[in-house]
């Protein structure tokens, strides 16, 4: 089998760079009207709280003047239960160029706003956990900011993280369905989901480091049982051979997401297994120094 260094050394660039992205600085508009429920406030307060520099957000009170929208806005939320203020200053917000969701308890405090668009929407919901995930959704839809949300704002992360999966395991299986000689698509399958290793660190806010090694070993030996799994399986299924591998290339790829997504959110400490492998380092450089002093005296003699 062929590795094509050139296809991974592309996934590291590609990984790298969204490392890179994570960094790209995110500006958040927050108007908070007099009508808007303290729960609504609340949650959101708690949730726009920026992991790193990269991030700001800018707060104000919506009344009779025009909102100020700074040029560099990514996006604007605006807090509010319903007031005669509301639209007029919605529209102001939208002429600015920023991206602007209004966030309600109910739809019919709101009745201006029937159905979403590229630059204006609603979210309605009591529901603090439903109304952060739906506005994690709302912002991923219209920002090429991605990666740097979630790596500054928690809420956001499990939907960023979904999206990326979803879309590896898509790749994959086309690459599954599609690649008819024989181990050609471990590598191409193995380069995307290194990929997708580095998208989801960032994502979760964590650098490049040592640890991101033993992940990407554990990606590359899942990819080998993958591939030995979809050799087992394709040819007892005849002419659908290639829909099986397409299955086996998506769902492995899926579940190898889901437990990065797991080790990223807990946080796993590597300290045990960096302690070890310098150990077993040391004793390797001890031997070969060893084996080096008695070749040398070897040949003194």
């Amino acid at each position: 089998m062929r590795i094509p260094i050139g296809r991974l050394a592309d996934a590291l660039k590609m990984g790298v760079s969204t490392l890179r992205d994570s960094d790209e600085p995110v500006r958040v508009a927050v108007f908070v009207d007099r009508t808007a429920s303290p729960d609504i406030v609340a949650a959101v307060r708690d949730a726009l709280v920026p992991q790193t520099t990269s991030a700001l957000v800018r707060v104000a009170a919506l009344d009779s003047t025009a909102p100020e929208v700074k040029p560099d806005t990514d996006v604007a939320l605006v807090l509010s239960c319903g007031s005669d203020l509301l639209e007029d200053a919605v529209r102001g917000i939208v002429v600015a160029g920023a991206p602007t969701v209004v966030l309600a308890e109910s739809s019919v405090e709101v009745p201006f706003i029937e159905h979403d668009t590229p630059m204006l929407g609603l979210i309605a919901s009591t529901d603090r956990t439903g109304l952060l995930e739906s506005l994690a959704r709302w912002i991923l839809d219209r920002t090429d900011k991605a990666t740097a949300f979630a790596a500054n704002f928690g809420f956001m992360r499990t939907a960023a993280a979904n999206r990326t999966v979803a879309s590896c395991a898509l790749t994959n299986m086309a690459t599954g369905a599609l690649v008819f000689i024989p181990g050609a698509d471990y590598p191409v399958m193995t380069a995307a989901q290194l990929g997708m290793m580095l998208e989801l660190a960032s994502i979760y806010g964590k650098p490049l480091h040592v640890e991101r090694a033993y992940e990407a070993a554990g990606v590359a030996a899942a990819g080998l049982a993958l591939r030995g799994a979809a050799r087992a399986l394709a040819p007892r299924s005849g002419r659908l051979g290639f829909a099986v591998k397409a299955l086996v290339a998506a769902g492995g790829t899926a579940a190898m997401g889901r437990v990065l997504m797991e080790v990223y959110e807990r946080d796993v400490d590597y300290s045990r297994v960096n302690a070890a492998v310098g150990t077993a380092a040391s004793a390797v450089r001890r031997a070969a120094a060893g084996l080096a002093g008695a070749r040398a005296a070897e040949a003194a003699r």
